[in-house]
């Protein structure tokens, strides 16, 4: 019964054209933000000298955690201009909602941060490689997002 259910709802999703653009350009504009990520935490993580200390020592994480930190705040500035203009097409402006939209989607970003980036990605930093650990959580934190900013911050008004 559920499974029944659940194959109905994606055949509507992919009869839906306006769903199947959201969700094409989001995972579009989703790997241009990782890429984005990566590009900043690979730069950081290389400039910072990370290779020369071994893994899971206390200088290893220091330079890991500030690499994907830095890359965390330019990523996310990426994400909302172009999940509101592109994705969500959201029209608000500073008068009428937008900075509420920014607050919104950077709330959700940090909740992500805490819970993927920092939490996990520290306590998985123990055990796998870094370069395993960032696409593990970044296939986590898309999914988050998508939810939050699908369901909280760009939330359509009916």
């Amino acid at each position: 019964m559920k499974v029944k259910r659940l194959v109905e709802k994606i055949k509507a999703l992919l009869h839906d054209k306006e769903k199947m653009r959201e969700l094409t350009v989001y995972v579009f504009f989703g790997v241009l933000t990782t890429l984005v990520n990566w590009l900043i935490y690979t730069l950081l993580t290389t400039v910072l000298g990370m290779s020369g200390y071994a893994e899971g020592s206390a200088s290893y994480v220091l330079i890991g955690n500030v690499s994907n930190a830095v890359a965390w705040i330019v990523s996310v500035l990426f994400a909302f201009f172009t999940n509101k203009h592109y994705v969500f097409k959201s029209e608000k402006t500073r008068e009428n909602g937008a900075w509420k939209e920014f607050g919104l989607f950077v709330s959700a970003r940090v909740l992500s941060y805490l819970i993927f980036d920092l939490g996990l990605y520290t306590l998985c930093l123990f055990i796998l490689p870094h370069q395993v650990d960032k696409i593990l959580m970044n296939v986590l934190v898309v999914i988050f997002n998508y939810l939050a900013s699908k369901l909280v911050v760009f939330k359509k008004q009916v």
